[in-house]
């Protein structure tokens, strides 16, 4: 099997290699499956990522989310190399924070609670629920030990049938692609 390396290097490839268009359509297919799930419909806790130009752009479903007053959740650094989820207090006015990810007014204290589901990005997603990163281990980080219910989130091109794994990789329960 490659290398975790080469598999990024490969799937960065394929993503860069979608036309704007696509990508779009993608994310648009995307947000309406979110939007139409029974068990995100109700739930009260996201947890969710703001898109960086290569992943699924969520932002339609979760302005929607949050204008239904659903509390949504992003991941944020603290010290050294952890993040925690912090409650967004609004979806628009980020400064960029690491690696060029928007940063929007969020609590400053940490979510203490358990999320109702996450809404996980990623390089590469397996069937299984294996996932590839940006090779920071920040989501398996994030989701060690958690029991909510977990979505890797990616663009078709992103399903690939095995991937390397290791020790601290977290599993996710579903993948969603178009």
């Amino acid at each position: 099997m490659e290398t975790k390396t080469v598999i990024r290097k490969t799937l960065k490839q394929k993503i860069e290699a979608l036309p704007a268009e696509e990508r779009q359509r993608q994310s648009d297919q995307l947000c309406a499956r979110i939007l139409e799930d029974q068990m995100l419909q109700h739930a009260d806790c996201l947890g969710v990522y703001l898109a960086l130009p290569d992943e699924p752009n969520l932002l339609r479903a979760l302005q929607i989310f949050f204008a239904r007053g659903k509390r949504l959740f992003l991941p944020v650094p603290k010290a050294g190399e952890n993040w925690e989820f912090h409650e967004l207090e609004a979806l628009e006015g980020a400064p960029e924070g690491p690696w060029g990810l928007a940063r929007p007014p969020v609590q400053a204290t940490p979510y203490p609670g358990e999320l109702d589901a996450v809404l996980v990005p990623g390089r590469g997603f397996t069937p299984e629920g294996h996932r590839i990163g940006r090779g920071k281990g920040i989501y398996d980080r994030l989701l060690k030990g958690r029991t909510c219910r977990t979505i890797g989130i990616g663009f078709d091109c992103q399903r690939v049938e095995a991937l390397p794994q290791e020790p601290t990789d977290v599993v996710l329960q579903e993948i969603w692609t178009p």
